[in-house]
């Protein structure tokens, strides 16, 4: 009989439970991993940024290049990618699948670390899950904004 309570004990603890916390609560959590993230890519914070993805991870960039997880680390180690402005203007949270999974947007700015780079403007979008350890980032696209042409070519 002991044998079976320490087995469903076991098991209890690899099954998701829903959390307690208010909607509020989460879009906050959901924010501050979100600043995280951000000074973790300024700072290339490999075990940082590590910790805040999903194994599964998938990064488009603003001019449409594809990296995995291990891609994006390791451009970050290298010094390939490098910025020395990097941070989210603005994030609004939406909650999905009973706060199980969260679509963040807004607008990020940032600069290269190269040269005098000018500074970029772009919406991103990230896709977030609530796992046994954590909330984890899965997919980030970003768009570049651009200013509206006054004409268009294609009329």
């Amino acid at each position: 009989m002991k044998s079976l309570i320490g087995l469903a004990l076991c098991m209890t603890m690899f099954v998701p439970t829903a959390s307690a916390d208010t909607p509020a609560q989460t879009q906050g959590e959901l924010k501050s991993l979100e600043r995280q993230r951000a000074a973790a890519i300024l700072q290339r914070d490999i075990p940082a940024l590590r910790a805040l993805m999903d194994r599964r991870y998938a990064h488009i960039e603003s001019r449409g290049r594809a990296r995995s997880k291990t891609e994006l680390l390791t451009a970050l180690e290298r010094g390939d990618i490098r910025f020395k402005v990097y941070e989210n203007e603005s994030t609004e949270v939406q909650l999905l699948d009973d706060g199980d999974a969260a679509l963040v947007t807004g607008i990020f700015r940032s600069a290269a670390a190269e040269g005098s780079a000018k500074i970029f403007r772009g919406r991103y979008v990230r896709v977030w899950v609530r796992q046994q350890d954590g909330w984890k980032n899965t997919y980030h696209q970003a768009t570049e904004i651009r200013p509206v042409q006054s004409a268009c070519p294609c009329d």
